[in-house]
This record gives C-alpha cells, structure tokens and sequence, in this order.
C-alpha cells in the first residue's frame, strides 16, 4: 500500500468512524445515564483530534511529495565541460557558452567559432571581449636580447 492509498484508507476509515460516533452521541443523549454522555463526548472529540492530526499528514505529505517533484526535475542550468585546456558551459548539446558572463549574469553568451589568435586556437565572446584558448599550437621562439657593449 503506498503513501496516498493508505493516507485514502485511513481518511475513509475516520470518517466512517466519524458518522458511526455521531449516530451514538445522538442516541446517547436519550440516555441518563451522565457517565456514558461524558464518555462519548470525550470520545468524540479525541475522534475528531485524530481528523485534525490526519489533515496536517496529508498537507505535510502533499508538500512532501511536491519537494520530491521538484527536486526530480532535471536542472535548467548548464554544466561544464572541457575542451582542450578551457572549460566552457553547455546545456546538453549546445554550447560552448562564455563562463565568466554566465557567472556574472546566469545568462548563457554563445561564443564565436574556433580562430587562430595570437595565443594559439580560441574563441572569443562578443560580450565580455574574452578570448579561451582551446590550445596553444604558437611557438615562442626565444630572441637574444640585442647588447652593442658587450
């Protein structure tokens, strides 16, 4: 039996329980006997404590169930990736999108296609100007420093 059905049966059972302890209050009140009233009546309210108690179960279980709902759905933001040596954001298979102005605005900024800049093969975001090499295919090359004195 799973959660609701048995939240379902237990609501079904109290109110039945309900009906039945009124039909005897009703009667009951005929009676003369004071002891009996007294009995029934705090009967009666414990019945409708435990009403009470099993409207809260069933709110805290409708909130429940709604976390759980929520907490299932599949995440709207994006993950992150490697490519080459720069990490970009996607989101599923779109992408790559600029970090630093996701990080800054949580809104995804496609970034150009790959291109050869000085540092080597990147692409750049047209909103924050920031170029992220993928790599470094340049080549320093090492120049001796020009000395006339020595």
């Amino acid at each position: 039996m799973t959660v609701s059905s048995a939240a379902t049966v237990a609501s079904q059972v109290l109110s039945s329980t309900l009906t039945a302890l009124k039909t005897v209050r009703e009667q009951a009140q005929l009676s003369k006997d004071a002891e009996l009233k007294n009995r029934i009546s705090a009967l009666y309210d414990n019945v409708l404590e435990l009403k009470e108690a099993l409207m809260m179960v069933n709110d805290e279980n409708k909130q429940l169930r709604l976390r759980v709902a929520e907490l299932e759905k599949p995440s709207d933001s994006p993950e992150i990736r490697q490519v080459g040596l720069t990490q970009y954001y996607f989101k599923g298979e779109k992408g790559p999108f600029c970090q630093p102005c996701y990080d800054r605005t949580n809104k995804l900024v496609p970034l150009m296609p790959p291109n050869y800049y000085a540092g080597g093969l990147g692409r750049k975001c047209e909103v924050c100007n920031k170029v992220f090499f993928e790599n470094n295919d340049v080549e320093q090359i090492n120049v001796k420093p020009f000395r006339p004195w020595s």
